[in-house]
């Protein structure tokens, strides 16, 4: 029926220049013809398919011109604009359709517009100017500037408008179809579609898609076709997806996940299989939807999602391990492309093949498709690792950005175990060898710096071991690194990397199979000088760390003297530390370290003078010789003062300067104090306990013995007791014992003593004159002799080195002053006997016994020691005044010769013997001791 306001012989006019027209039975114009095509269309309903269809060749014949323009912009201008006014004219009316009749013509101009535009895209696609490889923005570009593509796509998104709140499913469907049929060359107006009406679109383009991968299972989109079988359009999927992406890619992310979560309810057993497969193939091809799937997804698989997931895949694994095996090998290639939330999604695989969480986990199945998943992953990163050596551009995604997540990963490390520990280890290598030796050195250096426990530190040794078959001089590097933080003080815990590197050290040392190689101990060797500068630290523990690292590394032979120096006197004064320490098993410890590495210092002669000076001038200042037993002056408290109604002679001497001195007052005798108050009050004492003072002894007499020994043997020493005593030494051991002293040593420190205990050089020669002449150096005498009472150690010392007459020859003028003063004590004691002034006895003793150790003294004066307990104070006296006349007649010398070959004449024991008969009761039992004998050295 014709329509109203157009007569039957107007409609049949139009009909037959129609077909006129389009049979080419008349030369019309295409203005013309378009103009009875569209009068038609809106008379006559019934002849709507030969007028669309003639459209179709008008806009193909406008799209053919507009291509050939765009080659030559010279010609075809005119055609070209006489059809741009027609398209004009067709869209106008196709508007005017679709607006006052939607129901009706929407549908029918939706279907004629997606179908004409997929034909022109599919007939023009090579013509078009751009290459096959050519991206989905570029295409879309293109037929954007083409007006006719461009009108035609006004209307089909017009249909679109008009359908989309009514009949969703009937517009889409027929854009997919149209998808199915043109793709992958009609991605693009499904692209600029969806970008109008994006939730609807893209839903339905992954549910196409979805559908097409479930009947075509795993085939390739590049596989060609066979018979009607169509081609997989996952590319198009991916491709119009990745359009949408830019400006709607929360509304993707959201259809993905719904995707994923509605299978996971569906009842359909295909879907509920394929659609993960769907979705890995999806981000295989689209690094945003892979960007998509590894965030969102992977937080949405907690343990119960992934139980599910195993049930409704457990079946199919049984029927298809072919195609199971190939998408875990999807899984891990997806997972190398994978560079974002890398750390995410490693602790999520750890957490699934390897929970913490024993309550909330996945089944043991789960686990075991993780660890799989995982080794297969440590396995592919290990070969694209490798197989950069020789191929330099190989890029790994998930290791590079991991790369910045690699402190973090450290940390997982160092706080796993197990099966997880190992795949964090593994990883941790390859992410370093990936990067190159800088960041491999730096992971290593913080494992060494961080590591607390034995299990930790073996990572270190794990990781060089993995490492160190593509980099062989990587520890060398790693020790530059450490040495370096440690010159520049950058290790918050310096304390933490030296035990971390004694440990190794010691390790590698137990250990024999280590040649084939590198160790810690020969690259650090090289580096030790690195660690003088913490042996000055404040903190105790960490030079007793250094010190045993330095003793550990065996210090090189060919040290240079500076640092000899710098290291010789650095320990020694840790030493002297290490004695004010109160807790004997720290103190023991620091000694046995400091000891031990003297003993290597010392092997040089230059060192041993110079570790003994330093040593013997030390126990000169008052704080160090405090450690020893010296006494200190201690202040009187004003409680004190009070008490004994204190006055200080400073006020006293004021007093006496404004008053006229009387006879016997308190002004004469203002020197003396005053009579009455008693003694004054001691103002002077050790600081120490006596248990602690002992100990120092002990540790000083074995440092000085390691320091000055020329010989084979070795003395050890022995842990400290549970009582608190320290077990330093055995007893001091004789020469022939096999402990002895170098000449030039013993020399030194002969001189060196002299020189420090005596006030001046005036009298500091080896001759004893006569003993009268003690008289005029009676101020000197005592002077050193309280030098010795007051820093008791002194004696110590001397006892030490008495078995050397070269060092006691040297000492001759101590000797002399001590023999003088002691004298004098004696023949002016008002003591009956000697043993009522046991401090002088005992410098008496020690004093014979010096002699006698070094053969200056022969026997049997050099036991006239044994008779000072029973004697009186003057026959001590007597018998020091012997000594002294020997001594006169036979000075000390350095002669080997003459000191082996002295002895006493009958006149030099002429007072012993008196002595002896004057006290036959008490001394008649050494009689035999002394002169059965005589001639005997002993």
């Amino acid at each position: 029926m014709a329509a109203a306001g157009s007569s039957s012989k107007d409609i049949l006019s139009e009909v037959r220049t129609f077909i006129a027209g389009t049979s080419n039975e008349k030369s019309i114009s295409h203005e013309s013809l378009a103009r009875s095509a569209l009068h038609l269309l809106q008379t006559l309903p019934v002849a709507r398919h030969a007028v669309l269809e003639h459209l179709c060749s008008l806009f193909d014949e406008a799209v053919k011109l507009h291509i050939l323009q765009s080659d030559d912009p010279a010609g075809q201008e005119e055609g070209e604009s006489d059809l741009d006014g027609v398209i004009q004219d067709v869209c106008g009316v196709l508007f005017n359709f679709i607006k006052t009749n939607p129901l009706a013509w929407a549908p029918i101009i939706s279907n004629w517009s997606l179908e004409l535009l997929g034909h022109i895209s599919c007939k023009y696609a090579g013509q078009c100017g751009l290459s096959p490889s050519s991206s989905l923005n570029e295409l879309l570009q293109m037929w954007v500037t083409c007006k006719p593509t461009k009108s035609l796509m006004e209307v089909a998104t017009e249909c679109f408008a008009a359908m989309v709140g009514s009949a969703p499913d009937v517009c889409v469907d027929a854009l997919l179809e149209a998808s199915v049929k043109y793709s992958p060359h009609f991605d693009w107006v499904v692209a600029h579609i969806g970008s109008c009406f994006p939730n609807t679109i893209i839903t339905r383009v992954l549910m196409c898609g979805l559908k097409d991968f479930c009947h075509h299972g795993n085939k390739r989109p590049d596989m060609e076709t066979r018979g009607d079988e169509k081609v997989p359009k996952m590319d198009s999927v991916v491709d119009i997806l990745g359009h949408l992406a830019s400006k709607h890619r929360q509304d993707i992310r959201g259809a993905l996940m719904k995707l994923f979560e509605e299978s996971m309810k569906s009842d359909s057993e295909v879907v509920k299989v394929t659609t993960v497969p769907f979705l890995l193939e999806l981000a295989s091809r689209s690094d945003m939807l892979l960007q998509v799937l590894s965030t969102d997804l992977i937080k949405s698989l907690n343990p119960e999602l992934l139980n599910k997931l195993h049930v409704n895949f457990e079946p199919w694994r049984r029927r298809n391990a072919p195609e199971y095996l190939s998408l875990i090998s999807l899984v891990v290639q997806l997972i190398k492309k994978i560079d974002f939330t890398t750390l995410e999604v490693l602790e999520f695989l750890l957490g699934i093949a390897s929970p913490d969480n024993t309550n909330n986990c996945p089944c043991p199945e789960v686990q075991e498709v993780g660890a799989i998943i995982l080794n297969r992953l440590i396995f592919e990163l290990q070969r694209s690792v490798f197989h950069k050596r020789r191929n330099a551009s190989i890029d790994v995604p998930f290791l590079s950005s991991l790369v910045d997540q690699s402190t973090n990963i450290l940390r997982l490390l160092l706080d796993s175990k197990g099966s997880r520990g190992d795949w964090l280890l593994r990883i941790v290598a390859y992410i370093g060898l990936y990067s190159g030796e800088d960041l491999t050195s730096d992971l290593m250096v913080y494992i060494l710096c961080n590591a607390t426990s034995h299990t930790q530190l073996c990572r270190f040794v794990q990781l060089q071991s993995i490492v160190e078959v593509k980099l062989g001089d990587i520890l060398p590097v790693v020790v530059q690194k450490v040495t370096d933080k440690l010159r520049s003080y950058k290790i918050p815990q310096p304390n933490v990397i030296l035990g971390n590197i004694l440990a190794i050290l010691e390790w590698e040392k137990s250990t024999k199979s280590l040649s084939e190689r590198s160790t810690l101990l020969f690259c650090i060797k090289k580096q030790w000088e690195a660690f003088l500068p913490l042996l000055t630290n404040d903190d105790l523990h960490l030079v007793l760390e250094t010190v045993k690292v330095i003793n550990t590394l065996e210090i090189p032979t060919n040290i240079s003297s500076a640092n000899a120096l710098k290291l010789c006197s650095t320990l020694l004064h840790f030493f002297f530390r290490s004695l004010e320490v109160e807790d004997t098993r720290l103190s023991s410890s620091m000694f046995h370290a400091c000891r031990e590495c003297l003993k290597f210092l010392c092997k040089e002669t230059f060192i041993q003078c110079i570790a003994l000076r330093f040593l013997i001038e030390s126990l000169f200042i008052k704080d160090i010789a405090i450690l020893f037993g010296a006494k200190r002056d201690l202040p009187i408290s004003k409680f004190e003062k009070e008490k004994k109604n204190f006055q200080s002679l400073y006020d006293a001497n004021r007093k006496q300067g404004l008053s006229t001195a009387l006879h016997r007052s308190q002004s004469t005798v203002f020197h003396a104090g005053v009579i009455g108050q008693g003694l004054r009050t001691s103002t002077s004492g050790p600081v120490l306990p006596k248990v602690h003072i002992d100990r120092n002894k002990q540790c000083l007499m074995s440092i000085l013995r390691c320091c000055s020994h020329q010989t084979t043997h070795t003395e050890e020493v022995t842990s400290p007791t549970v009582e608190g005593a320290m077990e330093v030494d055995e007893p001091l051991m004789t020469p022939s014992q096999g402990w002895s002293v170098s000449g030039d040593l013993s020399r030194m420190i002969g001189s060196l003593v002299t020189e420090l205990i005596t006030p001046d050089v005036l009298y500091n020669n080896r001759f004893w004159p006569e003993e009268e002449s003690i008289q005029m150096t009676v101020e000197r005498d005592l002077q050193i002799y309280k030098t010795m009472e007051d820093n008791p150690v002194l004696w110590q010392i001397l006892d030490l080195y008495a078995s050397s007459p070269l060092t006691m020859c040297r000492c001759s003028p101590v000797l002399k002053s001590l023999t003088a003063s002691l004298m004098i004590h004696f023949e002016s004691s008002r003591e009956r006997t000697a043993r009522n002034t046991p401090k002088q006895l005992e410098a008496a003793s020690h004093l014979i016994r010096y002699l006698g150790k070094s053969c200056l003294l022969p026997a049997p004066l050099k036991h006239v020691s044994e008779l000072f307990y029973l004697a009186t104070s003057y026959e001590v006296y007597l018998l020091l005044l012997s000594v002294w006349k020997y001594m006169k007649e036979f000075p000390p010398t350095e002669d080997p010769d003459e000191v082996n070959t002295r002895g006493c004449e009958p006149r030099h024991v002429e007072t012993i013997k008196a002595i002896m008969h004057n006290n036959i009761d008490t001394m008649g039992i050494y009689y035999g001791r002394f002169f059965s004998m005589f001639s005997s050295s002993d």
